[in-house]
């Protein structure tokens, strides 16, 4: 009789175990075909891609000198005197990071600082930094650029980012860069 029971309650925890492993696979079913439904939010981020573009480039400046911006302040030849002479760009910084501005308002980047900096933390004199904009951004930011000065008269109010990135590498061959941000208002006082 023992026997009989112990079988009994040996069958019962199986069908119980598949029970439980039947109602997960059911579960499981409905949330795939919920989701077969939707678009995936990794598929659907994938429509959607930020590019950047290069405006100009600029020379850091070297202590309290203005740094250089322009279109083509550099040729092949001043970025291989950087390799022959093995200068590499362990950091760089551009002050102010923010900027604030109203819709209308004239900025020139000659305005800020950029400094490049060597693995021993020493300023690089004129390195050679790319100046890139978001290409979604571009027609409000109101661009000019000359082979003298990079401007802006920004036209629509929002947050514009401005990365400079070296054109000469780290020493892991990676490249360096800074990035700022103009916030632009619609008159009155900055927010």
């Amino acid at each position: 009789m023992s026997e009989q029971r112990g079988a009994r309650m040996r069958a019962g925890t199986m069908g119980s175990r598949i029970g439980r492993s039947l109602c997960r696979a059911g579960q499981l079913a409905v949330i795939v075909l919920l989701a077969a439904g939707r678009p995936e939010p990794a598929a659907a981020a994938a429509d959607f891609q930020i590019v950047w573009v290069v405006i100009g480039e600029a020379a850091a400046s070297a202590g309290q000198e203005p740094m250089g911006v322009g279109r083509h302040l550099f040729m092949a030849a001043d970025l291989a005197d950087f390799a022959l002479k093995r200068i590499t760009i362990s950091q760089v910084e551009v002050e102010p990071v923010v900027t604030h501005l109203a819709v209308g308002e004239r900025f020139c980047l000659d305005s800020l600082r950029l400094m490049a900096y060597g693995p021993d933390r020493s300023l690089v004199k004129r390195a050679p930094v790319s100046v890139s904009v978001r290409q979604d951004y571009r027609d409000g930011m109101g661009l000019e650029r000359s082979k003298r000065n990079i401007c802006m008269t920004p036209t629509v109010a929002g947050e514009y980012p401005i990365r400079f990135t070296s054109l000469v590498p780290a020493a892991d061959g990676s490249t360096r860069g800074a990035q700022i941000f103009v916030r632009v208002h619609d008159g009155g006082t900055p927010p």
